[in-house]
């Protein structure tokens, strides 16, 4: 092994090697180097030029395509204006900042001024006591349309507030975040205004129809059977043949069973093709009629003493014979 140029290496050198002296340095900038770089100066202050010069081009104000009625989802994705997403998401991330305040407001004004356009004032648009903070926990754009000049974007938040380290609910609250798109460029172009909330509470599930008691009872026996293994009980309301089945998931414990309930007809079998024995065979075998029907279970998971309220889907099939199941949905593998 060489000894370093300035004489022998120290003792305590595990690797007198790398004090050797290194290898002269290439030449910082080799032949030809110069035009390419030129050439690359060019090409980057174009690509430069052009965004600068869409940015200045209006958007366009022309009403959107709806998609055709009878197109698919994959239609309806692609005839969306591709800033609309990109209107919805500025759109969320300006609610938040807008309905979060804390001790902090320089920073929450700065932040805001990044989402808004020039001019934008939202000084005091939210006010709070000034030992009260609150934020946006979750919020969720719901839709979207275009206007003259940008898009306007619904979104719905819910609020928190701390007072004194306590959480109080702030409520959920929709608002329609006006913004301006010209060209790639998506800011807020105004402060929010408040509208209701998007959700259809008015809506109520149709009624069930009347359930006989055999269906009700068939169920709630077929639910008793899967939980306690019976095998001859499942077989017996299978009509002869157990009924297709999905366990609970694995590790949950059943510690109670409900009623059961018809939640309504699963379908009907076709009506055989006519013949000349259909009028007799309809009238000898009847026409068989599938339900569905739910009973409510109370069970723990593996871990923890909460137990929860769990639906178990029954498929019933009514015919001449009487009430056969024919499925019984714990939520588990099959």
């Amino acid at each position: 092994m060489r000894e370093p140029a300035g004489g022998p290496a120290p003792a305590d050198v595990l690797f007198p090697e790398l004090l050797e002296a290194s290898e002269p340095a290439p030449p910082l900038r080799p032949r030809g180097a110069r035009p390419l770089r030129v050439l690359a100066r060019i090409l980057l202050w174009s690509l430069i030029t052009v965004g600068a010069i869409r940015g200045l081009l209006p958007a366009p104000t022309g009403p959107v395509p709806s998609p055709s009625p009878t197109a698919g989802p994959a239609a309806a994705a692609s005839a969306e204006p591709p800033g609309h997403r990109r209107a919805e998401a500025v759109a969320a991330a300006f609610l938040r900042e807008y309905l979060t305040v804390g001790e902090d407001r320089t920073a929450r004004a700065k932040r805001l001024r990044q989402l808004t356009a020039r001019g934008v004032d939202l000084r005091r648009a939210v006010a709070v006591p000034a030992d009260v903070a609150q934020y946006a926990d979750l919020v969720v754009p719901a839709g979207s349309r275009s206007v003259a000049g940008g898009i306007e974007v619904t979104v719905v938040a819910h609020i928190l507030q701390v007072r004194a380290d306590l959480y109080t609910d702030g409520g959920t609250l929709a608002f329609v975040v006006p913004l301006a798109v010209r060209g790639d460029e998506v800011v807020v172009a105004g402060r929010p205004r408040a509208t209701t909330v998007p959700v259809a509470s008015q809506l109520s599930l149709p009624h069930p129809p009347a359930a006989a008691p055999s269906q009700s009872r068939a169920a709630h026996q077929a639910v008793v059977a899967l939980v306690t293994g019976d095998k001859a009980e499942l077989t017996r309301l299978g009509g002869g043949r157990a009924p297709s089945m999905r366990p609970f998931p694995s590790g949950w414990r059943v510690v109670s069973i409900g009623p059961a309930e018809v939640t309504g007809p699963a379908g009907a079998r076709p009506a055989p093709v006519a013949g000349p024995s259909t009028a007799a065979t309809a009238q000898a075998t009847g026409s068989a009629r599938s339900f569905t029907a739910e009973v409510t279970v109370r069970a723990r998971p593996p871990v923890g003493p909460a137990s929860y309220s769990l639906p178990v889907r029954v498929d019933l099939e009514s015919g001449p014979r009487g009430i056969t199941v024919r499925h019984i949905d714990g939520g588990g593998s099959p």
